[in-house]
């Protein structure tokens, strides 16, 4: 299956957060219909997460409420669906690893690389798994049936999202009250900003694993013979 060009991916995603901004504008519920899709989102849903978050800074500017309450309230969201998600992991424990229908979806060869991240980051691997997408929810998951401390897992998570979560909402707020409602001009920077937050995303988590991995070496030296 051919992959969609950058362009296009990110055509469809604008779209995506136009869409939803017209509908959260004609809801008087509207965040917490955002708040809903960041819960599904933990289980996997295909609709990247800072889309929702930017569109929810979007819907509070237009609006003219404050940003840091919407923070506040997609915060919520953000650790309710991860926690769900880690507890149907824990409820179930390992025998849901071994599921055919489970394996499909977290399959053996990832079940091994996610053991490899916890057996290398220790808990340090759920805030990691917060910036990669396609992989948080298996990786939660699986630390759920393996039984993982959840207060530690809420902990690395927790601080993760309140790294993630004020950001996007405060660059949706920003982005509104810059453009407006002029389309055009919303499109491009929305676009634009996807692609600088998802690239700033990726380079975090390879600092953060390139500082774990000089931490643990640091003080190795060669045995002498």
């Amino acid at each position: 299956m051919e992959r969609e060009p950058p362009a296009q991916t990110n055509e469809t995603l604008t779209n995506t957060m136009e869409w939803l901004l017209e509908f959260c504008q004609a809801s008087p519920i509207a965040l917490w219909g955002l708040f809903a899709l960041l819960i599904l989102c933990g289980f996997g849903l295909p609709l990247p997460e800072d889309i929702v978050l930017i569109t929810a800074g979007l819907v509070t500017a237009a609006n003219g409420d404050s940003w840091i309450g919407a923070s506040i309230i997609m915060y919520a969201g953000v650790l309710a669906g991860d926690s769900l998600i880690f507890g149907i992991g824990y409820r179930f424990g390992p025998d849901l690893l071994a599921k055919t229908w489970i394996q499909r979806w977290l399959t053996p060869a990832r079940q091994d690389r996610i053991s490899e991240m916890f057996a290398k980051h220790g808990a340090v691997a759920f805030f990691l798994a917060r910036f990669m997408p396609g992989l948080r929810a298996p990786v939660f998951c699986m630390a759920g049936a393996m039984g993982a401390r959840y207060l530690k897992f809420l902990l690395f998570d927790g601080l993760a999202a309140l790294i993630s979560v004020p950001v996007f909402v405060w660059l949706g707020n920003f982005l509104w009250r810059t453009f407006g409602d002029d389309l055009e001009q919303l499109r491009g920077a929305m676009s634009r900003a996807h692609f600088y937050t998802t690239l700033f995303a990726v380079g975090l988590v390879i600092a953060i694993g390139v500082t774990a991995w000089v931490n643990r070496h640091r003080w190795r030296t060669p045995i002498e013979k």
